[in-house]
């Protein structure tokens, strides 16, 4: 009978996630994923900023740090790899003044 879900032995999982969020303003992060398990997970994070004339840049926050690592200016896009991920989050920065559209992809690998 077929295992779903267990093509290997390895216990090796490989999740890919995408999501699209708006930016309305430069002081709210908004969250994307989170780790609720106990499982250390790796992941790469590409983050591509849709906005045009007038956009906020995309700041994009890790496992709880206030600060950017990476901000990404409208119609640009930036990854980063991260070991230990424990949380992902947008927050608008710079002048923009509409709304901007994000999107968010991202694959976490992990080990059980």
């Amino acid at each position: 009978m077929a295992k779903l879900g267990c093509c290997s032995n390895s216990g090796s999982v490989n999740d890919a996630v995408c999501t699209t969020v708006a930016i309305t303003d430069g002081t709210a992060a908004i969250s994307i994923w989170e780790n609720t398990t106990n499982f250390m997970i790796n992941g790469t994070i590409l983050v591509e900023n849709l906005g045009l004339t007038n956009a906020w840049d995309a700041g994009l926050l890790i496992n709880g740090v206030t600060t950017p690592i990476l901000t990404v200016p409208p119609g640009e896009s930036a990854s980063i790899t991260v070991n230990n991920l424990t949380s992902i989050e947008i927050q608008g920065s710079g002048t923009g003044t509409v709304s901007t559209a994000v999107k968010v992809s991202f694959s976490l690998n992990y080990n059980f």
